[in-house]
């Protein structure tokens, strides 16, 4: 994870703890919010199989999978594999993210639709990588999802704020490829990688790929 020079702070508010980042002043105070808005629109509205996400981890219904998501970020799609059934375990290493995380998945456990898909995320502030390296390891899950964080290019300078404000926090992951190949000694069924449109692999050519607009799939069958 590359340092980030950006001077940002969190604030306590009414409404759940904010990230205020004062050279951006087009951004208002960024809370993750589960409860409205896009993210909780998708959760109503789930699609199951045509959800592309949930093809990429191979999801069929009634089939519980155990999902590492070890990029957990603003908790996206950690939350929508959690609404398809998923026990999905998030990790999120810089501490900033990991707060406004803790403090979005603590508010969302209060409404009582939202609870039960909220029960089945767990986090855990802490590097993935260091955690699948520990001796003791051995809870392996079902699929390993991977979103390491890269620089931006000047063709994804219109990608969502949310995007754009994680990268000015978190930096970029110069660790991507040590966790891909992590991923795939430890998962037992896939390893999901998750890549901008013409962006390289990171690793040998996957086995499957599934594109979207802006993004692609990267899937590798262990």
């Amino acid at each position: 994870m590359g340092p980030s020079r950006v001077s940002y702070s969190l604030h306590e508010t009414p409404e759940g703890i904010a990230l205020k980042v004062p050279s951006q002043v087009k951004w208002r105070a960024y809370r993750i919010d589960f409860l409205q808005g896009a993210l909780r629109y998708r959760a109503d509205h789930l699609q199951g199989r045509n959800e592309l996400i949930a093809k990429a981890i191979g999801w069929k219904r009634d089939c519980s999978l155990h999902v590492f998501d070890t990029t957990a970020g603003l908790g996206r799609e950690a939350f929508l594999l959690a609404a398809l059934g998923c026990q999905v375990t998030l990790f999120e290493r810089h501490p900033t993210i990991s707060r406004l995380l803790k403090d979005g998945l603590y508010r969302a456990l209060q409404d009582e639709k939202l609870a039960p898909i909220i029960q089945r995320m767990t986090l855990n502030e802490t590097c993935a990588i260091d955690y699948m390296q520990n001796a003791n390891f051995n809870d392996a899950p079902d699929v390993i999802y991977c979103d390491p964080m890269f620089e931006a290019t000047k063709k994804s300078a219109l990608v969502k704020k949310e995007m754009q404000l994680l990268q000015t926090v978190v930096g970029e992951d110069a660790d991507g490829q040590q966790l891909v190949a992590l991923a795939l000694q430890k998962a037992k069924k896939r390893v999901v990688v998750k890549r901008a449109l013409l962006a390289p692999v990171l690793t040998d050519n996957p086995q499957l790929v599934l594109k979207a607009r802006s993004h692609r799939f990267d899937i590798y069958l262990v």
